[in-house]
């Protein structure tokens, strides 16, 4: 069974804007209807993110600390996330989610073994993956994940991470990503054991670094320079951010 949402890019939408830090929009916007598809898509190809009109589509950008899920060239699903802090950034990559993985365990890199006193988690609710992860095909051992402390999502600036992005709805984008209910996303959670889910094609994913980004209305709004770099990138790069996330088994 496929999953609906209905998220409408209304008052909601607009106070994730707010905890985004983007410049709060006027109170007359919050009762207008969403901005039409094509008008929308316009403002992401103006910062150089263009939405595929057929088929499923993710974008995360890391100033404004979201992620859109996009089915047919429309917005289902508008998500906080956590990125790598300035020290340990969140990379741009184009790449392309491949699988769910439900409860995960988590291997920290050498790095966080020697500097942090990380240990190996398995899975359950301290795992700091939480349970659902995303792989995504990249050779940087960069991917998406649920996590176990959702305090950070709270937040206004949400650089936090190692390098790897946590969602807030991880389990919804799950429900998405699979086509399966939320209730059968936690039934497979529930189970408790470590259970892979190859998607039956990728979704093409982006990871972006805009300063300039298109709100939930369609509005270019501005964003912090989370990581200094001064300008707006305008496409996908390889950069490397100085420590790996961590792995997953």
């Amino acid at each position: 069974m496929r999953v609906s949402f209905t998220l409408g890019f209304t008052a909601t939408a607009l106070l994730l804007l707010a905890a985004c830090g983007g410049n709060a929009p006027d109170p007359a916007g919050s009762t207008a209807p969403p901005p039409p598809r094509d008008a929308r898509n316009a403002a992401l190809r103006e910062v150089g993110v263009d939405v595929p009109a057929r088929g499923k589509f993710v974008v995360v950008n890391i100033p404004s600390f979201e992620l859109i899920a996009f089915d047919n060239g429309t917005p289902v699903l508008r998500s906080r996330v956590v990125v790598g802090r300035k020290a340990t950034p969140t990379p741009e990559l184009a790449t392309a989610i491949a699988a769910v993985k439900f409860n995960p365990s988590w291997t920290p890199t050498p790095a966080m073994v020697r500097w942090e006193g990380a240990r190996f988690m398995p899975p359950g609710p301290h795992n700091p993956l939480g349970r659902v992860l995303f792989e995504l095909d990249n050779d940087q051992l960069i991917f998406m994940h649920d996590t176990n402390d959702r305090s950070y999502f709270d937040r206004a600036s949400r650089a936090f991470s190692h390098g790897c992005v946590r969602v807030e709805q991880a389990r919804e984008l799950a429900a998405w990503a699979l086509d399966m209910t939320r209730p059968e996303i936690d039934a497979a959670i529930a189970a408790g054991a470590t259970r892979r889910v190859p998607l039956a094609a990728e979704i093409p994913t982006r990871l972006v670094y805009r300063t300039r980004f298109p709100d939930a209305a369609g509005r270019l709004v501005d964003h912090p320079d989370v990581y200094g770099r001064g300008t707006v990138a305008q496409a996908a790069g390889g950069q490397e951010g100085a420590e790996h996330c961590s792995a997953a088994l």
